[in-house]
């Protein structure tokens, strides 16, 4: 047994265009998934020390400049990650304080300059 079809019973629906049917994410409200900002020396004030508190949290740099690691670090509330090569001044002195284990703590650090580039330093 056949059955006849009604015109307009096999078309195709038609995708709506209608730009109320598009759907916008809110941003993430969590905090913690977001990620860092990377520390600058222009974060830190030009004139005397800052103290920084390292959170412990190492990881290996991914930076073009060298080889080195990221350290999450906070300064006055807000979350940097704060690069750090293995051939400067701040990963001995660090190193020698911190051990290989658990850098986590505060530091003082300052904004020194060389060769016409600003860089954040360890004081202590």
């Amino acid at each position: 047994m056949r059955v006849t079809q009604t015109e307009g019973e096999l078309k195709p629906m038609k995708r709506s265009t209608n730009s109320k049917s598009k759907v916008i994410l809110p941003p993430p409200t969590n905090k913690s998934m977001e990620l860092a900002q990377f520390l600058k020396a222009t974060d830190i004030p030009e004139k005397g020390t800052t103290e920084i508190t390292l959170l412990g949290d190492v990881r290996k740099s991914t930076s073009p400049y060298g080889e080195g690691i990221e350290v999450a670090c906070t300064l006055g509330g807000k979350r940097y990650d704060w690069t750090i090569r293995f051939d400067s001044w701040n990963y001995p002195r660090l190193y020698k304080r911190f051990g290989a284990e658990n850098w986590e703590g505060v530091v003082k650090v300052e904004r020194k300059e060389y060769k016409g580039n600003e860089y954040v330093a360890v004081v202590d």
